[in-house]
């Protein structure tokens, strides 16, 4: 299992979120399948990319860049 961090930020809050995935592609629906269950609206049908769009045009929540947390090491 691989740790991944991505910066996410509001127009109140700037956070890193930390998840632990198999891999990057499994990091990614991790972190849509979060939003996905807090909010109805969201496309789950939606590739990462788009989703990440959606997510900030609907909710004002904005997704940075993917990491490997070796990255930073």
């Amino acid at each position: 299992m691989n740790t991944y961090l991505f910066p996410w930020h509001t127009d109140e809050v700037c956070r890193i979120g930390k998840v632990v995935a198999r891999s990057y592609e499994d990091c990614e629906e991790k972190i849509k399948s979060m939003y996905i269950n807090k909010y109805d609206d969201l496309d789950d049908l939606l590739d990462y990319d788009d989703f990440c769009e959606e997510l900030a045009d609907k909710h004002g929540i904005y997704l940075g860049e993917v990491s490997e947390i070796n990255e930073f090491m």
